[in-house]
């Protein structure tokens, strides 16, 4: 269990801290070409508050790592604020991945109206894709959770 729990915190940890370099990338060039538009706005928004979000759980991730480091057993008690503290971290992270996308998608709206359709329609593909990947993880969860 305990190696799991570290599998689980490293690959989460690496992700967060890759997505949000990416998403602060994104949104300091949208700055930087200084693009004024009502979409450069919101696109530098979402990709700053994905950054942000990723940065959270990143940070989630990383501290529980540190803190539980040597632990061979934990009482439920820990394990239920580990799991809670890690939900945390993985809402952030997942919020922030639905933003990633949707920003990704406006991206093609600052180019032309025709890229910004494809990028659009690509981007709730990848969305859609995302919430069914989303809703059976959960209901899985939710089967394990009531398994004796």
């Amino acid at each position: 269990m305990r190696e799991l729990l570290e599998l689980q915190t490293g690959q989460v940890a690496f992700i967060s801290g890759l997505m949000s370099g990416f998403s602060l990338s994104i949104a300091a060039h949208v700055l930087r070409y200084g693009l004024r538009s009502r979409v450069a706005q919101v696109v530098f928004l979402l990709f700053l508050l994905s950054s942000l979000l990723f940065l959270i759980a990143l940070y989630t991730d990383v501290r529980l790592s540190i803190e539980l480091a040597g632990l061979d057993t934990m009482p439920q008690s820990l394990l239920d604020k580990v799991s809670m503290v890690r939900s945390l971290g993985t809402a952030c992270a997942t919020i922030a991945l639905f933003m990633f996308v949707l920003a990704t998608g406006l991206l093609g709206w600052m180019s032309s109206s025709i890229v910004g359709i494809f990028s659009s329609l690509i981007a709730i593909a990848t969305f859609s894709a995302l919430w069914f990947v989303w809703e059976n993880v959960n209901a899985i969860s939710s089967a394990v959770s009531r398994l004796p």
